[in-house]
């Protein structure tokens, strides 16, 4: 069943893919409503209580024009139902057990869609916004205020200098002892994914995975004749022709027998049989996110599977990507993750390297991530926890040496989406891959692409 399931979705994506022109409008429209309710659902759902679990009775996002919070993409605002406001204050305001959710906007530009997020939408005008905040502390006197100033988590310090000292201005020296960071009530509430973003990731995961899956393929490749970059401006041009929003662009490499660097699109060199391509590359998708890494090889004329060494450095890379799966558990710490998987790694002979992390709203998402424990680099990141329903990228990269190569070294850059279940394990969106995808150096209409 669950086959069949994963079966249909595929054929879905690739259905998707063929769609004319004239539905694109119609389809961005399902989407950004879709994205609309999927935030407004979890909003109404989870944020309250996330609020209650930290002691926050009051959560304040100060936004102004062309700098707006991060967070705003969360709650209604930028791109999904309004605009970014002259300066805007949204307030979230927590009445105690039993009582519902209350929340406002004191601030220009907003369009009605907003009152599905906000119950109270105050417009000001010569006056300007600092009385009308001023009014609102005074009326509600919240004991403990929230607000987005982190130094280590940037998607959760959108609070500007300039803005706090205008708050702070507005409403009072006394209010800034009862101020806090809103961090940790950000980490539980974007970590707590619901079924509705579940399907919105799995969906966008299997049309990046097609994305790869059909430039890594003789139908965008002729050897001897397609550069690199004409690979990373097919890839651009696909995902802008689907509809898609901007996760980040197109990372494309070669290695190549007798060159021990990489060839980069700094290079933008033909590709050639017998290379061995890696891509890194993700999508956004109605506000969440993907980021897989792909490999393939060219095959050389006259051969029909990769050289053994090449397919041993890819099963290495597999047997990796299992230790790393299994070690990628609920409760466990992020950069207790990294080590373990790699001291596992190295005890089974593996060249390996982790640097995995949660994705979702953003690439590198708010959450644990199993990388080293540097403060002043990952932040707080690799100190927490992984949760039980946070997406994940799967990502590390394993060294082996090619006899065929002259015992050349050959990295396998590996990152598939993932998830992890209520149980805490670590599954699969989609993949993993396999084996190395194979593009023919002597193709004919009929060669397609391989599974």
């Amino acid at each position: 069943m669950k086959t069949r399931i994963l079966t249909s979705i595929a054929f879905a994506m690739a259905i998707l893919t063929l769609l004319p022109a004239t539905t694109s409008a119609q389809l961005s429209q399902e989407r950004t409503m879709r994205e609309w309710q999927v935030k407004l659902e979890k909003m109404q759902k989870h944020l309250q209580p996330a609020m209650q679990k930290h002691g926050i009775d009051l959560w304040i996002i100060m936004s102004r024009e062309f700098n707006a919070d991060p967070m705003l993409e969360l709650f209604g605002g930028i791109g999904i139902t309004g605009w970014f406001g002259h300066r805007n204050a949204y307030l979230f305001y927590n009445p105690g057990e039993g009582k519902p959710l209350e929340t406002t906007i004191i601030g220009t530009h907003q369009r009605p869609r907003m009152k599905a997020y906000y119950q109270n939408i105050i417009s000001y005008g010569q006056e300007g916004l600092a009385p009308h905040i001023k009014k609102y502390f005074d009326e509600h006197d919240p004991a403990t205020i929230a607000i987005n100033q982190s130094r280590t988590l940037p998607m959760a310090d959108g609070l500007t200098v300039a803005m706090k000292k205008f708050l702070l201005d507005a409403i009072g020296e006394k209010y800034e002892a009862r101020m806090k960071p809103a961090e940790d009530m950000l980490i539980d509430y974007v970590s707590r994914r619901t079924p509705a973003e579940h399907l919105i990731e799995r969906e966008g995961s299997w049309i990046t995975w097609n994305i790869l899956r059909r430039a890594f393929s003789n139908e965008i490749i002729e050897p001897g004749e397609t550069r690199l970059m004409d690979l990373h401006f097919w890839i651009v041009d696909e995902w802008k022709r689907q509809g898609l929003e901007f996760d980040f662009p197109p990372s494309l490499e070669i290695q190549r027998q007798g060159h021990e660097e990489e060839l980069s699109d700094t290079n933008n060199p033909t590709i050639m049989p017998g290379d061995v391509l890696h891509v890194d590359f993700g999508i956004k998708l109605m506000g969440l996110v993907t980021d897989q890494q792909k490999m393939a090889y060219v095959l050389k004329p006259g051969e029909t599977e990769p050289p053994a060494g090449l397919q041993k450095a890819f099963a290495e890379s597999a047997q990796m990507a299992e230790i790393l799966r299994q070690e990628l558990k609920a409760g466990v710490i992020g950069h207790k993750v990294r080590e373990n998987a790699q001291q596992r790694g190295h005890e089974a002979g593996l060249k390996n390297s982790v640097y995995s992390h949660v994705q979702g709203n953003w690439v590198h998402c708010i959450g644990a991530w199993a990388n080293p424990d540097w403060p002043d680099r990952y932040g707080r990141h690799p100190r927490e926890p992984v949760r039980k329903s946070e997406f994940w990228s799967i990502e590390f990269a394993t060294k082996t040496a090619v006899p065929e190569w002259d015992g050349q070294e050959v990295t396998m850059q590996r990152e598939e989406d993932a998830f992890i279940d209520e149980n805490g394990v670590a599954r699969y969106f989609t993949g993993p891959q396999a084996g190395l995808w194979l593009i023919n150096s002597e193709a004919t209409p009929e060669s397609g692409t391989n599974p």
